[in-house]
């Protein structure tokens, strides 16, 4: 995907620049989406909240791409931990998680894992506590692509 390439790693791009800054944010996205998806569970649904939810998910988008279509820039070599071989050995699992959702049958899986509670609560009425799981999966797997790309050397899943 040559845009995609394009649009991550010129670094002479007014927006190239503005998409790495927000994907360095993705930690502290996730931190907001989680909060704010809390608030929802106590009937918290105010525009702020939903605002938060929105440009959270939207950063955390923008790192995904990031993760995907960026080679280590030098804030992601930066962020490197200085014990990334233990940390790689201890959070193996998310590593695997990332890797289990690269392909595009399980992206679909995990898309209508996602989609069926999240359609179920807003449209039968169930509620929303039922959300608890696609929150936390989609929580671990945000986390998962943020530790696998600092840690992306050392992963054991990794073949190139």
């Amino acid at each position: 995907m040559a845009i995609m390439d394009n649009a991550f790693n010129n670094d002479e791009s007014r927006f190239s620049r503005l998409l790495n800054t927000l994907a360095h944010l993705m930690l502290y996205a996730l931190a907001a989406v989680a909060a704010a998806r809390v608030a929802t569970y106590f009937g918290y649904t105010s525009t702020p909240v939903e605002l938060t939810i929105l440009f959270g998910n939207a950063a955390l988008l923008i790192g995904l791409m990031h993760n995907d279509f960026r080679r280590l820039c030098v804030q992601c070599m930066r962020e490197v931990p200085a014990d990334a071989g233990q940390r790689a050995e201890r959070q193996q699992w998310l590593l695997w998680l990332r890797h289990w959702v690269s392909t595009t049958p399980r992206v679909l899986l995990v898309v209508v894992m996602i989609s069926v509670p999240v359609f179920l609560v807003h449209s039968v009425g169930l509620p929303r506590v039922v959300l608890l799981p696609v929150d936390a999966l989609w929580a671990a797997f945000m986390y998962s692509v943020w530790l696998h790309h600092r840690l992306r050397p050392w992963c054991p899943y990794c073949r190139d």
